[in-house]
């Protein structure tokens, strides 16, 4: 119940038993208080592997403390604009919550903001060791070429990988032998 009207009537009688014509004022009485609730904290959640995630409110968390003077039963409701975030899968959605009483008293929206991170790393599969050999002046080609490159590289969210390397060379056991530790 939002509002409710009082009809007082004044009656005004002099000593002598006269009376006035009784005069009628209306009182209305209105609910004008915006009801309060905290809204969840700040959140960070995860892709899948598959690059989705859920946001949802059992994961993400609901309002709470919803309280108002006159209505009862509230259920505060929001919206939601989702922004990309700095690398492929991540996401940084703006929850802003609102609540409203039955009389149309409207809380201050209140914001919460849940952050969707990728923290699955990618996946690669490194060439299988190798043995080469150098040429007839003592020179060696290490290149990709020969030696092989990454296989199945894979990752949840981002695409057109490409894995990298480093190489360490130390002399091996004789003269013009190697051993190039390749770090992928």
């Amino acid at each position: 119940i939002c509002s409710k009207v009082i009809t007082r009537t004044w009656t005004l009688v002099d000593a002598c038993n006269n009376a006035a014509t009784p005069q009628v004022q209306t009182i209305t009485v209105t609910d004008n208080i915006a009801p309060t609730f905290t809204a969840p904290a700040n959140i960070e959640i995860f892709t899948t592997a598959t690059c989705t995630y859920d946001a949802s409110v059992a994961l993400t968390g609901d309002v709470t403390n919803e309280a108002d003077n006159c209505s009862t039963n509230l259920q505060a409701t929001f919206t939601d604009s989702v922004a990309d975030g700095t690398c492929p899968g991540s996401k940084v959605i703006t929850r802003t919550w609102t609540l409203v009483d039955g009389c149309n008293n409207a809380a201050t929206p209140q914001v919460q903001t849940i952050t969707v991170r990728d923290n699955t790393a990618p996946t690669f599969t490194a060439p299988a060791n190798i043995e080469i050999f150098t040429t007839a002046n003592c020179t060696y080609d290490a290149s990709i070429a020969i030696t092989g490159d990454v296989t199945n590289e894979a990752d949840n969210c981002s695409t057109g990988l490409q894995a990298t390397f480093t190489d360490s060379v130390a002399d091996g056991a004789c003269a013009g032998s190697k051993v190039i530790t390749r770090t992928w």
